[in-house]
């Protein structure tokens, strides 16, 4: 875990996620379950199991740091032809088996869905105390206030010679708006551009670091 430079109560996990120390509150964001359902649905040939898998990361998080409540930042489905007989069993089995309350601030993926899966806690956004808000899309924060989101799945591209790079998930701090990287197996990024105050921080051999952004300007 890595404290969060601007606030030091929450932690920046290696596995993509925040935890809220107080709060005991674990936070993720684009999980996108039933994406690869979806692309069946449409004729093309996609491997099935990243519903399965990326439950079983999400439980072993949970579990990990003994969180009490889990906080999905938008987007934990893809689309409605994802939402199979199949996910709905696994979902079911997933809530009984974390034992905990489950927030889903709504991302734009999830208003798609008319009918969402039951036990799941719909909200627009989350406030936990005046000073923190999570929400989906970090163009709606507002105010003073910290910021989680979602939405933006970022991206460094970091060279690491003449014509090669790294692409790594990152964690991007921007106008008062910490934006997580996408959670789901399944799911694809999209590479930032720097703009000036940002902050980067990406997994390395199991931990998380802050890297300038002049490394990849």
């Amino acid at each position: 875990m890595l404290p969060f430079p601007e606030n030091p109560s929450i932690s920046l996990l290696p596995e993509g996620a925040v935890f809220l120390i107080e709060s005991r509150t674990l936070v993720v964001a684009d999980v996108h379950l039933g994406k690869s359902a979806t692309f069946r649905a449409r004729g093309l040939p996609v491997p099935e199991g990243d519903t399965g898998r990326d439950l079983a990361r999400l439980t072993a998080l949970a579990e990990k740091y003994a969180a009490a409540h889990l906080v999905i930042a938008g987007d934990l489905f893809h689309a409605p032809a994802g939402i199979t007989p199949e996910l709905e069993e696994e979902l079911d089995r997933f809530l009984t088996t974390i034992s905990m309350p489950v927030t889903l601030v709504m991302g734009n993926h999830d208003a798609k869905i008319k009918r969402l899966p039951a036990g799941l806690d719909p909200l627009p956004h989350l406030d936990l105390g005046d000073t923190l808000r999570i929400l989906h899309d970090p163009a709606h924060a507002d105010g003073d206030r910290l910021h989680i989101s979602g939405h933006w799945h970022p991206i460094v591209k970091i060279p690491d010679g003449k014509r090669t790079s790294l692409r790594l998930p990152c964690f991007l701090f921007r106008n008062n708006t910490l934006v997580l990287p996408a959670f789901g197996s399944f799911t694809g990024g999209a590479v930032m551009s720097s703009e000036p105050g940002d902050r980067y921080f990406v997994e390395l051999r199991g931990k998380v670091v802050e890297i300038p952004p002049d490394i990849f300007r």
